[in-house]
C-alpha cells in the first residue's frame, strides 16, 4: 500500500482526531453524570463525524484504487447519518424530547442506512455509476460519478435534515435570549460549514469546484472546532438538558438551575443578577453565591443579599425556594427560584417594632395602671365606712363603680393585646380544671350577690391554650352576672369530656339572648342597651377560642337564661382517638 503526502488531508486529519476526542469526553461525561437525550445524540455525531472525516483522508492519501474505494464506501458510513444527527441533537439541545421516540429515530436512520448499504451493494449503479482515477495538482485523486440515490437519499436528504437542525436552533435561541446565542451560533457554524463548501462546488465556485480535490471533508475540521468550542467554552453537556424547561426568562422572579454537583448552570436576568450580590456567577458553585441555603431543603428559606446587583438598597432580602429536577426518573439538579421579598421583610421589622411596643404597653396596662387603681378601690373601700352623709356615699359609689370598670378594662385590654402579639405555635397544655376553679373563685370573691357553682365532674385534662384562657372563662362568668335580671343571680359551670376536645359549658339564669342576636353578640362593639360593658368582652372571648382551634357558641338555658358553650381541643397527650366523641 502506497501512500501520498497533500496539506488537503490535515484538516480531515485534525477533524478525525478532535471527533474521537469529544466523543470520548462526552462518553466520559455521561458515564460521570448520567446519560441524556443530548450527550447520546452529540456521542452519535462525534462518532459520525470521525467516521467521516477519518475515511476522507484515507481517501486522499493512498494512492491504491482499491484502498480509495473501499475508504469512499466507509466514508459514508459516517456521513450518511450525520444530518439525522444533527437533527437529533437539535431536538434534544432544545428539549423536545417528544420526538425522541424510537419509531422516529428509527424513520430518520432508515434512510441512512439504506444509503449505505446501495453504495456497498450498488444495484444497478444507484449509487455509483462509475469510478476513475485523475491527477490534480500533482496528486492522485479518485474520481466517482454518483448514481441517482446519492442525489436523493444522501444529498437532498442531509441537506433537509441538517436545515431542519439549524432552524431548530435558532428559534430556540431567539427565544431564550443571549445565554445561548453563543452555543447555538458555533452549532450553526458547525451543522452549516459542509453545506456551505457542498452547495459552491455545486455552484462551481473557486476553489470549490467538481474537477478540484473534494474540500467538502476539510469543512470538517470547522464542524469539530465549532463543536470543541461550545463544548468547553458555552457548557454545550451541561447547559441545555437542564435549562430549557425549567428557566423562566420572562418571569420577574429570580431563576436558577443547578446541575447534580451543585455548579450554577443557567440563570435567567434577575436570577443572574441576585446571585451576583453574593459575589458568584454562571458557572460558580451555588454555595459560593448562597453559603447558607441547603439546596436538598425543599423549604423556603430567607437570605440577605447586600445589594451589589445595582439595585438601589443597601441590603435586599430574597426568598429562595429550591425543587429537584429529574428528567427520566434520573436526578439532574435543582430549580432554584430567588424572590425578593425586602418589603415584605420591611414589614415585618415594623411589625415585630410595632408589637415590641405593644408588649410594653400590655405591660404598663396589666402592672402599673392595675395597681394603681387596685390602691384607688382599696382607698375608696376603706372611705365607705368612715363617710356620712346621702352626697359623699353617692359619690364614692360612683368612684368604686369607675374604679371597677377601670380594672375590667385592663383584663380586656389583657386579653386583646395577648391575642394581638401571641400565634399558634405559642400553645401549651394548660389544666382546665385549675384555670375554672380559679376564675369561679377569683369572680365569686368580687362579687358576694351572684351565686357561682362549678361542676364536681370537670375532667382534669390539659387542653390546647395559653395563659390567656382564664381571661375566655372570666368575661363569659361575669357576663351571666352583669346581664342580669335578679338580685342573685345564678352561674354554673361544666364540663363535657369528648374525644380529643372538652365542652366547657357557662350557663346563667338570665334574660336570655335571642336567636337572632347569637351570633352578632360575638362580633366587635356590640353589647345590649343596658349592658354596662365594654362590648367587647364576647369578641375577645371568640377571638381567643378561635385562636386555640376552638369553637364558642350560645343556646338557650332550662328554663331560662343561656348557655354559652366553649369547646377546646385537648393537648396532644390527652386525645384518646378510640373514645365516644359526646355532644353537649
Amino acid at each position: 500500500m502506497s501512500w501520498q503526502q497533500t496539506l488537503y488531508a490535515y484538516p480531515a486529519l485534525f477533524a478525525a482526531l478532535l471527533s474521537v476526542f469529544l466523543g470520548v469526553y462526552a462518553l466520559s461525561y455521561a458515564n460521570r453524570n448520567g446519560r441524556t437525550p443530548v450527550l447520546t445524540a452529540f456521542i452519535c455525531a462525534s462518532v459520525a463525524l470521525s467516521l467521516w472525516s477519518g475515511f476522507s483522508a484515507v481517501k486522499l492519501l493512498s494512492t491504491d484504487p482499491a484502498v480509495k474505494l473501499l475508504a469512499y464506501r466507509l466514508l459514508y458510513v459516517g456521513a450518511a447519518p450525520i444530518g439525522a444527527f444533527s437533527l437529533l441533537f437539535a431536538l434534544s439541545y432544545t428539549d423536545r424530547d417528544e420526538w425522541l421516540r424510537p419509531p422516529v429515530v428509527a424513520a430518520l436512520l432508515s434512510v441512512p442506512a439504506l444509503y449505505v448499504a446501495l453504495v456497498f451493494a450498488n444495484p444497478a449503479g444507484l449509487a455509483i455509476e462509475s469510478t476513475r482515477l485523475v491527477e490534480r495538482g500533482g496528486l492522485l485523486v479518485l474520481r466517482v460519478d454518483v448514481g441517482p440515490a446519492h442525489l436523493l437519499l444522501q444529498l437532498l436528504y442531509n441537506a433537509a435534515l441538517s436545515l431542519a437542525a439549524l432552524a431548530i436552533v435558532a428559534v430556540e435561541a431567539f427565544r431564550l435570549g443571549r445565554e445561548y446565542v453563543p452555543q447555538a451560533l458555533l452549532l450553526g457554524v458547525g451543522i452549516g460549514a459542509p453545506l456551505l463548501v457542498v452547495g459552491a462546488t455545486y455552484a462551481g465556485i473557486p476553489p470549490f469546484t467538481a474537477d478540484h480535490v473534494n474540500l467538502v471533508p476539510a469543512s470538517t475540521a470547522v464542524t469539530a472546532a465549532a463543536l470543541g468550542v461550545a463544548l468547553f467554552r458555552y457548557r454545550l453537556l451541561d447547559l441545555p438538558p437542564i435549562a430549557y424547561t425549567t428557566a423562566l426568562e420572562a418571569s420577574p422572579d429570580g431563576v436558577l438551575v443547578v446541575d447534580r454537583t451543585g455548579r450554577v448552570v443557567h440563570a435567567n436576568g434577575p436570577g443572574e443578577r441576585f446571585f451576583a450580590a453574593g459575589g458568584a456567577g454562571v458557572g460558580d458553585a451555588f454555595e459560593a453565591g448562597f453559603p447558607d441555603v441547603d439546596l436538598a431543603k425543599p423549604e423556603t428559606d430567607t437570605v440577605r443579599v447586600d445589594g451589589k446587583d445595582g439595585g438601589g438598597a443597601d441590603e435586599r432580602f430574597l426568598s429562595v425556594r429550591t425543587q429537584t429536577l429529574d428528567r427520566r426518573g434520573q436526578h439532574v439538579g435543582w430549580v432554584v427560584v430567588l424572590r425578593d421579598v425586602t418589603t415584605l421583610q420591611e414589614r415585618k421589622r415594623a411589625i415585630e417594632e410595632q408589637n415590641e411596643r405593644l408588649t410594653l404597653l400590655n405591660q404598663i396596662v396589666r402592672h402599673d395602671i392595675r395597681n394603681d387603681m387596685s390602691v384607688v378601690l382599696g382607698n375608696a373601700h376603706l372611705l365607705e365606712s368612715l363617710v356620712d352623709g346621702e352626697e359623699a356615699e353617692t359619690r364614692l359609689e360612683t368612684i368604686v363603680r369607675n374604679g371597677e370598670h377601670a380594672v375590667e378594662l385592663t383584663e380586656t385590654m389583657r386579653g386583646l393585646m395577648q391575642t394581638m402579639l401571641n400565634d399558634a405555635s405559642d400553645l401549651e397544655a394548660v389544666s382546665l380544671r385549675e384555670v375554672l376553679t380559679h376564675e369561679v373563685d377569683s369572680v365569686r370573691a368580687g362579687d358576694d350577690e351572684c351565686t357561682l357553682r362549678i361542676s364536681e365532674d370537670v375532667p382534669d385534662v390539659c387542653v390546647l391554650a395559653d395563659d390567656a384562657l382564664g381571661t375566655v372563662f372570666r368575661n363569659l362568668l361575669t357576663n351571666g352576672i352583669r346581664h342580669r335580671d335578679t338580685e342573685t343571680p345564678t352561674v354554673t359551670v361544666s364540663a363535657t369530656d369528648e374525644s380529643d376536645a372538652v365542652v366547657v359549658a357557662v350557663a346563667d339564669d338570665g334574660p336570655g339572648v335571642p336567636p337572632e342576636r347569637r351570633e352578632e353578640i360575638f362580633g366587635r362593639g356590640n353589647k345590649g342597651l343596658e349592658s354596662p360593658g365594654t362590648g367587647i368582652g364576647l369578641y375577645l372571648v371568640e377571638t381567643l377560642v378561635s385562636g386555640y382551634g376552638g369553637d364558642v357558641w350560645v343556646e338557650d338555658n332550662d328554663p331560662r337564661g343561656s348557655v354559652f358553650f366553649v369547646r377546646l381541643p385537648k393537648a396532644p397527650s390527652e386525645q384518646n382517638p378510640t373514645a365516644e366523641p359526646q355532644t353537649p
